[in-house]
Order: C-alpha cells, then structure tokens, then sequence
C-alpha cells in the first residue's frame, strides 16, 4: 500500500470529525483517538521525508481492525 501525507491527512481530519459526532459510542470514540494518533505520527513521519515502518504498518493496521470489528 503506498501512503502519501495528503492521504494520511485526510484519514485524520475524517476521524476528527466522526469523534465529534454525539452518537459515537465511548468505546469507538477511544479506537478512533489511537487511529487518530497513530494516523498523525505517521502524517508527521512522512512529512520529514521519513517512511513508515513495518511496526507502523502494523500499528496501523491493528488499530484499524479493531475499528472494522465492532
């Protein structure tokens, strides 16, 4: 999968906005904040011209299943 910032910048200003929402149950409010903060440290990674780990990918990727399985 190829992340760009823009991409990453877009998921981040998406989950802000869900978690705004009053019907976002607390459960998902606390795996949509760790999406969020795993999704801006990796926004900010590639902005300093860095590239994501494969323990980032994995991050990433963890955070978002246990997002799909609720």
């Amino acid at each position: 999968m190829n992340i760009s910032q823009n991409n990453v910048g877009l998921a981040v200003s998406l989950i802000q906005a869900q978690s705004r929402l009053p019907s976002v149950p607390a459960s998902e409010l606390i795996k949509l904040q760790r999406l969020e903060c795993l999704l801006t440290t990796a926004r900010d990674k590639l902005a300093r011209g860095g590239a994501l780990s494969r323990a980032d990918m994995q991050r990433l990727n963890g955070a978002l299943d246990d997002l799909q399985a609720t």
